[in-house]
């Protein structure tokens, strides 16, 4: 049986975005095969839903339960019908959390596109070269060392929370 993590497995690693390419679609894949598997015991529990109410209809029948009220109100509080349907209702529950996750991995899908572009067009880095200050503009240089050390500590603790 296949072992899901999905927090583990829907974190980005943005030092290896590389990494993270290489195995998204095996990832993904592992969970819309998860889906498929569920689809068929949502089928299967909607089938014995099926077959246990018309067994139950039939008894009724059989008890001489005349309208279709009675027979109704024999097959919903029986024992069997009410367990089928826990099942079904678990099963449509396990399979709709299946569908969120896939649609995490589009979502991771999306984001791990914008952190790329983000690189490529070099959004993080930093300046390369040292400013060039002149006479009498020493206030308005100082200001802007104290900006430039306030945005590098800002960027400090984002990439930090980033990385976790």
């Amino acid at each position: 049986m296949t072992e899901f993590n999905f927090n583990e497995d829907v974190a980005i690693d943005l030092d290896n975005l590389h990494e993270e390419w290489q195995k998204h679609a095996q990832t993904r894949h592992k969970y819309a095969n998860e889906i498929s598997y569920l689809e068929r015991v949502t089928k299967k529990a909607h089938e014995k839903v099926k077959v246990t109410r018309s067994r139950l209809i039939r008894e009724a029948k059989e008890l001489k339960l005349a309208s279709a009220d009675l027979r109704e109100a024999h097959y919903r509080e029986h024992k069997d019908h009410k367990e089928a349907k826990e099942e079904q209702i678990e099963a449509e529950y396990q399979l709709s959390m299946a569908w969120n996750a896939v649609k995490a991995f589009d979502d991771k899908k999306t984001a791990l596109e914008d952190e790329v572009k983000l690189w490529t067009r070099n959004y993080f880095a930093t300046p390369r070269e040292e400013r060039m200050a002149e006479g009498g503009k020493k206030f308005i240089l100082e200001q802007d060392i104290a900006r430039d050390k306030v945005a590098e500590t800002q960027r400090e603790v984002i990439n930090k929370r980033r990385r976790k």
